[in-house]
This record gives C-alpha cells, structure tokens and sequence, in this order.
C-alpha cells in the first residue's frame, strides 16, 4: 500500500562511496526507482578513480548533493552527509548495498516522528548479486533492558533510520573505522533508552556480501572497534580501573582516545552489561594471578547483581578467605623458624 503523496516526510539518503563505482550504479537505482517523491540522495566520495565519477554524472540529475574529494575515511564521509542533509529521516546506504522496494512507503506509513526516534526494520544479505540471496531478515536487536541489548550486540545499520534531529546531534565519531554504527547505536540507547524505537518486520534494504567489503575482508579488525565501544561505555559509567583495564587491553590502538558518552538513563537499565563484563574480567584476572584486580571485579559483579551462587561463593574464599589465612600460616612458620 502506497502511501498518500501529501505531507510525506522527507527521507536522506547518504551514501559513502570509494573505488566501488561497480556497483554503485544498482544502489542509485535502488533510490531512484522508490516511486517516493520526497527524497534525497547525497553522494560523499572520497576520490575514487575508477567509473565512480562516471557514474555519479549518469546520475546527477537524480541526485541532490555530491562531492568527489579525499576524506578521512567512511566515518567522516558520513558525517559530512549529514552536515548537508535536510531531511526528516536519515540513514546511509553503503555503495554496494541496496534498498528493497517499497522502502521509502515504509518508512512514511510506520515512522512516526512525533512517537519515535528510531525505525529499525529487516535487511536481507547477498552474496555479490541478488540471485544470491541470503533470506536473514537481520533486525537490530532489542533485549529486555539496554544491557541485555549491549550483550546481544546484535546489530543491522542498513535498515535502521534515525529521526534527522537525533542523528544530527549524536553524530559519527571518526575514531571508529569498523563500528561507528555500533558506536552509534550504543550512545544513542545509553541517552535514551528503548521506548523510542519502533520495530517494523517491513524489509527496507540488501546488505552485499563480497571478497572486498569491509564486512569480508577487514572482519579481525571489526573487534578491537568493538571494545573500543565497550570501553567507552564503562568509562562514561564511572566504572573502576580494574574493569577499564581488561577492556583497555583488547583495544590495539595505541593512541585510542576514550569518549565519555552522554548517560540518561537509571543504573538498572545497564547493569547486567557492567556484571558480564566485571565477571569476564575476573576470570581473565584469576588467570594472570593480579589478585587485587580480581576482588574489585567482584565486587563490581556483585555491585551490579551477581547472584551469590557456588561460583561466586568459590571467588570469594579464593580471593578473601585464602590469602588471609596462607598470610596468618606464614607468619606463624616466620616466627616458628626465629
């Protein structure tokens, strides 16, 4: 069902783009082809000397915004789409993904602007054409609270478009290569929580599988970004430095500058991610023998939750119980010895 062609709410669509003009021409046309007649499609290229250039002039009648000039990579290209963009709804679309039709009827019919800030619908994947079709229906995935979220981290950036005013203000930090969505995302949930997205089961676009997407070809590099992101988050709450420790040393990037993320919403929404992560640092600190570190690893796990179970029991007359009694024994055989 279309929907009425009045009032429609603009949608931007920005689409970062370098050295892939192979396949950008079936991502323009997936745009174009929406049958939408309030839309934008801007093009950030970061210099690209294959047919890019060629194809973006093809196009340029179709396309509102584009500029061909080196960059700082994909996170600033973004974000400098979204400095240009002038819509209501915003997401980007890589240069070789693609929108599924009706996408942009979707997202007028269930977007609701003045409920939501966030649509999150389904994304198909392919492997380097569409008679490839891998039927995943990938949704970002919500949890019962913001930490069981973050422990899913399961996450689809193609079909999630933002309310322009939020995307806007939360912006693309450039210091993720890899996971500036997840980077997003997070901040995002730890601002505002859950009760401003909509889940729509409507497939709004195809996620391209091939041998030189950053997806395929970078993927070991996809998780030192990943705790970069974790880092940030127990770092904007105030966590101890034994936790930011034994995140810290997941990260490769000598030079990672941490970020303190904006936190609106109460400790209870995200305290099962501080207890995963302070019971994961426990183990890590029981292996390397830094008593000290694994005792605040428990208590923070036991801050935030930890059920006093076996386990935990076991941690606790390992790491109190132990130590002051084979300190009490080594004084009695000092003395003994004297």
């Amino acid at each position: 069902m279309k929907v009425k062609q009045k009032n429609l709410p603009k949608i931007s669509i920005i689409t970062p783009s370098y050295n892939q003009g192979n396949y950008l021409t079936e991502t323009i046309d997936s745009v174009i082809s929406q049958g939408y007649a309030n839309y934008e499609l801007i093009i950030i290229d970061a210099g690209s000397t294959d047919e890019t250039l060629e194809v973006i002039r093809k196009y340029e009648s179709w396309i509102t915004y584009w500029v061909s000039e080196p960059d700082r990579g994909q996170s600033h290209a973004i974000q400098k789409g979204l400095e240009v963009a002038t819509g209501d709804i915003i997401n980007w679309l890589n240069s070789d993904d693609l929108l599924a039709p009706g996408a942009f009827n979707a997202l007028a019919r269930e977007f609701d602007l003045e409920r939501y800030d966030v649509l999150c619908g389904n994304c198909d994947y392919f492997l380097n054409d569409l008679d490839h079709l891998d039927l995943r229906s990938e949704r970002m995935g919500l949890g019962a609270t913001v930490g069981d979220t973050f422990i899913r981290r399961k996450i689809n950036q193609p079909s999630t478009f933002f309310k322009a005013s939020v995307i806007k203000q939360l912006g693309i930090d450039e210091q993720f290569h890899f996971t500036m969505d997840l980077d997003l995302w997070y901040r995002y949930l730890l601002r505002a929580g859950q009760s401003r997205i909509v889940l729509s089961d409507t497939l709004l676009t195809y996620f391209r599988l091939h041998e030189s997407s950053k997806t395929v070809a970078l993927s070991p590099r996809f998780e030192g970004d990943v705790r970069k992101v974790f880092y940030n988050v127990l770092y904007s709450l105030n966590q101890p430095d034994a936790l930011l420790a034994f995140m810290r040393r997941a990260v490769p990037d000598a030079d990672f500058k941490p970020t303190r993320y904006q936190v609106g919403i109460p400790v209870e929404e995200i305290s099962s991610f501080i207890r995963v992560n302070a019971w994961a640092a426990l183990i890590y600190y029981n292996e390397i023998g830094d008593t000290a570190s694994a005792r605040e690893s428990i208590k923070v796990a036991r801050r935030y939750g930890q059920p006093f179970n076996l386990t935990l029991t076991r941690q606790f007359i390992k790491h109190y119980l132990l130590p002051r009694r084979l300190i009490s024994w080594m004084g009695k055989r000092t003395a003994y010895c004297l």
